[in-house]
């Protein structure tokens, strides 16, 4: 029986941290909505095909993408690669001692999401993807900011509420890659934390605007 792609696959936090290269992340994304060759998807990329072959052989081999079909070009087996999954999520059942699964869960999606943030924006900025001499809102900018509030329960849900909403509009357009265009990444971070309290001189408030 034919493989087919699942609405959502459960991950252990080993194979999140195949996730965390943004060439993979990019792949699984592109490959949700469609199967394709190794071909295209280096023409999307802008990325040699050898290198995208181990990216793909990762990919696979971790259980994130499957060969959906195969066709014969020009006497050569073409494979045609998918997703395993349109999403993602952490595996949360207990294994061993409760606090160290849910420690290494937790430090797998921190890693996936803060460290790879942090190696991605200072490439950026070395290779001058990153346009240092654009402020938001300009787009080539690098928009960073961090600020520590106090909410009541109702505005701290309609936070949580906001931002997940505006992460899943581009979520779903990060699944149905255009043609043109060039790429961006996008990072939500909310969370309770403890009291604030600022040394003098410091402002609680902070915005990171070509190097942070």
């Amino acid at each position: 029986m034919a493989k087919s792609i699942q609405e959502q696959l459960v991950i252990d936090p080993l194979t999140l941290k195949v996730l965390a290269d943004p060439s993979r992340s990019y792949l699984v994304y592109s490959l949700a909505e469609s199967a394709k060759p190794a071909k295209q998807l280096a023409a999307e990329m802008d990325c040699p095909i050898t290198r995208l072959y181990y990216h793909l052989q990762q990919l696979e081999k971790h259980g994130l993408i499957f060969v959906e079909r195969t066709r014969k070009v020009s006497g050569i087996q073409e494979k045609h690669y998918r997703a395993s999954a349109r999403s993602f999520v952490v595996d949360r059942a207990p294994e061993g001692a409760a606090g160290q699964s849910d420690q290494a869960r937790s430090q797998a999606l921190l890693g996936f999401v803060f460290d790879q943030t942090r190696l991605d924006i200072s490439h950026g900025l070395l290779s001058g993807r990153i346009n240092t001499g654009k402020l938001p809102t300009e787009a080539g900018a690098l928009m960073a900011y961090r600020t520590v509030m106090k909410l009541s329960p109702d505005q701290a849900q309609d936070l949580y509420s906001k931002l997940l909403a505006l992460y899943r509009e581009y979520d779903a357009l990060a699944k149905a890659p255009g043609e043109t265009g060039d790429f961006y990444a996008l990072v939500a971070s909310v969370y309770p934390t403890q009291q604030q309290h600022p040394q003098p001189g410091l402002k609680p408030r902070m915005r990171a605007r070509t190097a942070g």
